[in-house]
């Protein structure tokens, strides 16, 4: 029996092995799908600036990262707790001291420059076309300053289309992945949140077809409309369950994956669910037996990917190992 209306993606191109390091930014989907890739053994920056919503904001910080703009000092802001935060980043970013956050802010930026120079996979998840300015800047966070201190508006489609333009010199040479999120804004309002999402997904469709390095990858469609049900969503009615997660990460992979490199998922699943296995009798033969062969898989899988912890770990557990 059909219990949904299956989403079946056309555009597939598997590209992505372990040979591609990958960077995610964006909304909290994007550290989802960030933390999949992780658990599959990519490397991943995942969301290394924090949670952050709105188009122009992740453009900014890719920008950040190319080198072809800088933070600026003057969005520097204390909030009422006297701690200090940006206004181009997530609070994850915080210090007691301005000083100490301009040297967190630098650190960060020049860790993640060197990873984007090292031509990432970027995964870029957009969450809404709201913006909250101040000196006609939009900010990535408003960090509980008063509502006074900004101006709300409703981004375009051109506008969103023209800044990507302004970074795309330092993304030609990138795979690039936009995803919406499909987490809604309740604060926006149900009506105003389906604005925003339609603004997105228009931006997208339209960068996809003007870029060839430019893909779109459809969540938000595959929670809307293919599993489109709130058994999916967690108790907060707004976002998904690990199933659906799940769920997710199975088209992704369908999409993006080679056939071979969907084996070595496939089998590196096995062994963490053999890696989390809980012997009655850890020094029984039977478990002694086990560990060997699961060292020897680990061994095997070793070409793919470090699973050096993971092997020194097997090891600790047999008896009499030399």
């Amino acid at each position: 029996m059909q219990w949904h209306t299956e989403l079946h993606i056309t555009e597939k191109i598997p590209f992505l092995t372990h040979a591609h390091k990958i960077f995610t930014l964006g909304s909290c989907f994007a550290e989802a799908m960030g933390k999949k890739l992780a658990e599959n053994k990519w490397q991943v920056a995942i969301n290394p600036f924090g949670t952050i919503y709105n188009p122009l904001a992740i453009f900014r910080i890719l920008r950040f990262c190319g080198g072809t703009e800088v933070p600026q000092k003057k969005f520097c802001v204390q909030n009422p707790e006297k701690i200090w935060l940006h206004y181009d980043f997530h609070s994850l970013l915080r210090a007691e001291t301005q000083e100490i956050l301009w040297e967190n802010i630098r650190q960060k930026t020049t860790e993640m420059a060197r990873f984007f120079a090292k031509n990432p996979v970027l995964i870029l998840t957009l969450g809404t076309a709201w913006v909250y300015e101040i000196e006609n800047h939009s900010v990535a966070n408003c960090h509980k300053m008063p509502a006074s201190c900004f101006q709300k508006r409703l981004l375009s489609v051109e506008e969103i289309l023209q800044d990507f333009e302004y970074t795309y010199p330092i993304l030609q040479e990138k795979i690039i992945i936009f995803t919406v999120s499909p987490v809604r804004h309740l604060k926006d309002t149900l009506p105003l949140n389906s604005v925003s999402k339609a603004v997105l997904r228009l931006a997208c469709h339209y960068l996809q077809a003007k870029y060839v390095n430019v893909y779109y990858f459809p969540a938000f469609e595959l929670v809307i409309d293919d599993l489109r049900d709130y058994r999916f969503y967690t108790d907060d009615l707004l976002h998904i369950t690990p199933q659906a997660e799940n769920y997710i990460w199975q088209k992704f992979q369908e999409s993006y994956l080679p056939t071979e490199t969907q084996k070595i998922v496939e089998s590196w699943s096995k062994i963490q669910r053999k890696l989390q296995h809980k012997p009655f009798n850890p020094t029984s033969e039977a478990h002694q037996n086990f560990l060997k062969n699961l060292l020897q898989e680990l061994q095997d899988m070793q070409k793919y990917f470090d699973v050096s912890q993971e092997i020194q770990e097997v090891r600790s557990q047999i008896q009499n190992f030399s």
